[in-house]
């Protein structure tokens, strides 16, 4: 409970304007989004499931990858091998991280697009229909 300069005793949700305390119902922490409806909902639970699904195999490879390319070129010479002329076979290796990682930021791009699409629409099944920051 809170109280007003006046002594009003103020209940619920409560935001501060000023040196003045309020009701959120007056606007402000009352039209928030109730984030813990959201996350039980099959919308949420599916675009978890959705992100998880590309996140974590992403993820696995990108560090699977340099992980791999450290340990060759430190413990073996399996890589020292020219390819053609005197370019080696680690050159191939390194050049390919690069182009890896731009396409998985490219990719990541494109679904962080859809994971956005999904995460309003998800919004606005509870009333929630603002565009701008939430939160």
């Amino acid at each position: 409970m809170a109280k007003t300069i006046t002594g009003e005793v103020l209940q619920g949700p409560l935001t501060k304007e000023g040196n003045e305390v309020k009701p959120a119902s007056a606007g402000g922490a009352a039209d928030a989004p109730d984030f813990e409806k959201i996350e039980r909902s099959e919308g949420f639970k599916h675009l978890m499931r959705k992100k998880k699904m590309f996140l974590i195999p992403a993820t696995a490879l990108f560090l699977g990858l340099y992980l791999a390319f450290n340990i060759v070129i430190s413990y073996t010479n399996w890589l020292d091998a020219p390819i053609a002329g005197d370019i080696p076979w680690v050159w191939v290796f390194a050049f390919g991280l690069f182009a890896m990682t731009w396409i998985l930021v490219t990719v990541y791009m494109k679904r962080a697009a859809q994971f956005d699409k999904m995460a309003e629409e998800t919004l606005k099944e509870f009333g929630y229909e603002e565009k701008g920051d939430i939160r």
